[in-house]
């Protein structure tokens, strides 16, 4: 039998709506496309796939993503309180029942498994649950340690800063908190006003990376110059190098290291 090879075109839009798709799963692009293969060569709809978190925190996200895919953000509520008066903590909160339940749900879009609907709702509803869930206790800035906590500009997806912001405030930190798709010029000239200690920065996709990379240029020549922070799905371990190349001090791709690396680089904060 002859095998015929076919070239495959490139197109800049499908390359483009697939690095969307990739932030919005907080996955690779690489992977995303093997998932994709595999789904075609098998012609089946694989499950929510959970990121693995302790035992009851992760049968919590599911039960978390199961409510959001209903339209239910009661339930979703309903779970994240349970969840918290067994005695999870806020961090564990977000890093293990929120995180990986939109991480699935992202995931499930990005192949046509969710419709985009149910992946705006789980976003906007965990949205207005980080507003209302264990409220206190906060401490009262009292490190004498600023910082301002957004996307990068172009950055719509925030969710992961906003966690960020609400963890270092209940550190006693003062948050200055930007959300989404702050211009450059505006930002540099806040952060030149206001000599933040911290500046941290939320990416999602490498279509933001140009803005970014104009932030960061202007953040090193201020005097003084504040400790630059930079998380998402974008900065996996590979992108880490490239993203202190570009002038961060810190990157990742885990709130719960990136709080790690605040605290070791502001150890009395």
């Amino acid at each position: 039998m002859t095998t015929i090879e076919r070239p495959i075109r490139f197109e800049l839009r499908l390359w483009a709506e697939l690095d969307e798709r990739s932030g919005r799963s907080g996955e690779d692009v690489s992977r995303l496309v093997n998932a994709a293969v595999e789904r075609f060569l098998h012609a089946n709809r694989p499950a929510l796939r959970l990121v693995r978190a302790p035992d009851d925190l992760a049968t919590s996200a599911a039960e978390y993503a199961e409510a959001l895919l209903d339209f239910d953000a009661h339930r979703a509520e309903e779970v994240a309180r349970h969840a918290l008066d067994g005695g999870a903590t806020v961090l564990e909160i977000y890093t293990d029942l929120m995180a990986p339940a939109l991480r699935a749900i992202g995931h499930g879009w990005a192949l046509d498994e969710v419709a985009i609907t149910q992946e705006h709702y789980a976003s906007e509803a965990t949205a207005r649950l980080l507003g209302v869930l264990a409220p206190a206790p906060r401490q009262a800035p009292a490190s004498g340690r600023l910082a301002v906590v957004g996307g990068s500009p172009g950055e719509l997806h925030v969710l992961g800063a906003r966690m960020a912001g609400d963890l270092l405030e209940r550190a006693g930190w003062e948050v200055l908190a930007l959300g989404a798709d702050t211009p450059a010029g505006e930002l540099l000239e806040l952060v030149a006003a206001e000599c933040p200690d911290l500046v941290a920065l939320s990416t999602s996709t490498a279509g933001r990376v140009p803005g970014l990379e104009e932030v960061l240029r202007g953040l090193a020549v201020l005097d003084p110059r504040p400790c630059i922070a930079v998380g998402g799905p974008l900065y996996t371990e590979q992108a880490q190098e490239f993203a202190r190349e570009l002038g961060a001090d810190l990157a990742t791709d885990d709130l719960r290291d990136l709080l790690e690396l605040v605290r070791r680089r502001f150890p009395g904060a």
